[in-house]
This record gives C-alpha cells, sequence and structure tokens, in this order.
C-alpha cells in the first residue's frame, strides 16, 4: 500500500485539483473520464481529510472513504487489497499520476 505522503508528492495542489473536479462533473455526468474523476476526487476527498481534526472519523474523512468506495465500485476491485478504501484511492492515484 502507498502512504498519503508518497501518493501525493507530486500532485497538484489541492485548489487546483478542486478545479479540475468541478470542470470535470460535467463530463462525468456524461459518461465521459467517469473512472478518472471519481479517482481524482476521491484523492482529493482523502488529502482535505488528512488536514482535518479527525482524519479518520470525522466528517471530511466520512465523505473521502464515500468516494473511495465510489472508485473501488467502479473498478470492481474487490478482495483483502481493498480493506481500507482510502488506501486504494492513494494506491491508484499514485499509478495514475505516474502514467500521467
Amino acid at each position: 500500500m502507498t502512504g498519503p505522503e508518497a501518493a501525493y508528492v507530486t500532485a497538484p495542489s489541492v485548489i487546483s485539483e478542486i478545479g479540475w473536479t468541478v470542470r470535470g462533473s460535467r463530463d462525468c455526468l456524461n459518461g465521459i473520464r467517469v473512472r478518472e474523476y471519481w479517482l481524482r476526487k476521491a484523492a482529493l476527498l482523502d488529502r482535505i481529510a488528512l488536514t482535518d481534526d479527525d482524519p479518520e472519523g470525522g466528517d471530511a474523512a466520512t465523505c473521502a472513504t464515500e468516494a473511495a468506495r465510489r472508485l473501488m465500485e467502479i473498478d470492481h476491485a474487490d478482495g483483502p487489497h481493498t480493506a481500507d478504501p482510502r488506501a486504494y484511492v492513494r494506491q491508484e492515484y499514485a499509478l495514475w499520476l505516474h502514467h500521467h
């Protein structure tokens, strides 16, 4: 599993990702770039949750986990490696960044 520091080391700024997510929501609603949208949204919410007073149990963490679960549904992810949805997002985001 990839930790947050490694997963997000070369990520665009949170502000940049908020802008991309807002712009990308229209494409997602039209069935375009759905996986990329949910991957980037889940990673963004994870990054926000990590700065929260309660990074594992607060409202931001709940939102991050739900977005991560949505990504896992899209990926049809199953098995022991997906026991932690936010860790799954970090792993997938690090891979995505490496290839983009």
